[in-house]
């Protein structure tokens, strides 16, 4: 006949504490292969930067920063940007020249008098002549106007470049053109600015539309409104015919040949 198994106490604690080590365990192998899962989709997920021309575009944040930049302006992600393209060296500095120190000039003993010498006393000094009647200064003739030197003329557009302009679409630039004449337009609330508009939300520099290797790029100057481009926020992006610019209260229109 079948005898029940008689459990004490001790067993039955035993069995509680084997149950939970096994259980402890498995939880142990599922979390160890859900990270390593992980840590391989990441290795592979990561993206490398596109270089375009002098330009090289974060894979983080869309940001386009200069070629020679070892980590991104705004999000200080770290560029290995050469697809077989070398950083340009930069020229090697000048050979410092010694400078030419003068020679100090030799100051000559005082002269000791001799016995016998004597030094003739000082001359009494002359008073000085009453003053007299003052006469006025004769006013000296107007001096010439110089001519007005004018102002240095923007650099000249890179060979290739189509023509290229901004529509003023909305706001304080509603109506108005402005045509990109040269490789960098800085527009911003600025007079400084190449492209300027009076829009209180508009920040000084608020970005530049860059033309390099045979395309226009709009990048964000550090903005604090930010620039959108057909409704989405950018921090840099290549712009195409027709494309809608919104900043502060004012919106452009990229227009390209």
């Amino acid at each position: 006949m079948f005898t029940p198994l008689a459990f004490g106490l001790q067993d039955v604690i035993l069995l509680v504490v084997a149950v939970g080590g096994l259980g402890a365990f498995g939880i142990g192998a599922v979390l160890l292969f859900l990270f390593f899962r992980s840590s391989r989709s990441g290795t592979r997920g990561a993206s490398q930067p596109v270089v375009y021309g002098n330009l090289v575009q974060c894979p983080n944040c869309g940001y386009m920063n200069p070629l020679e930049t070892a980590a991104c302006l705004n999000c200080r992600h770290p560029l290995s940007h050469m697809r077989g393209q070398p950083v340009p060296a930069a020229p090697a500095a000048p050979a410092a020249v010694p400078g030419y120190v003068p020679p100090q000039p030799q100051v000559p003993p005082p002269v000791q008098p001799t016995a016998g010498q004597q030094y003739a006393p000082a001359p009494a000094p002359v008073p000085a002549p009453a003053p007299g009647p003052v006469q006025a200064a004769p006013v000296p003739p107007p001096a010439p106007v110089a001519h007005q030197v004018p102002a240095e003329p923007p650099p000249p557009a890179p060979a290739g470049m189509p023509r290229a302009w901004l529509e003023g679409a909305g706001g304080a630039i509603m109506g108005h053109q402005a045509v990109l004449t040269q490789a960098d337009t800085l527009v911003g609330r600025s007079t400084t600015c190449d492209v300027q508009i009076y829009d209180p939300k508009v920040s000084r520099r608020h970005f530049v539309i860059r033309y390099a290797n045979g395309a226009f790029f709009l990048q964000d100057q550090q903005s604090s409104r930010g620039t959108r481009i057909n409704g989405q926020p950018v921090m840099a992006q290549k712009l195409d015919d027709g494309d809608h610019i919104e900043l502060g209260d004012s919106s452009l229109i990229f227009h390209v040949e």
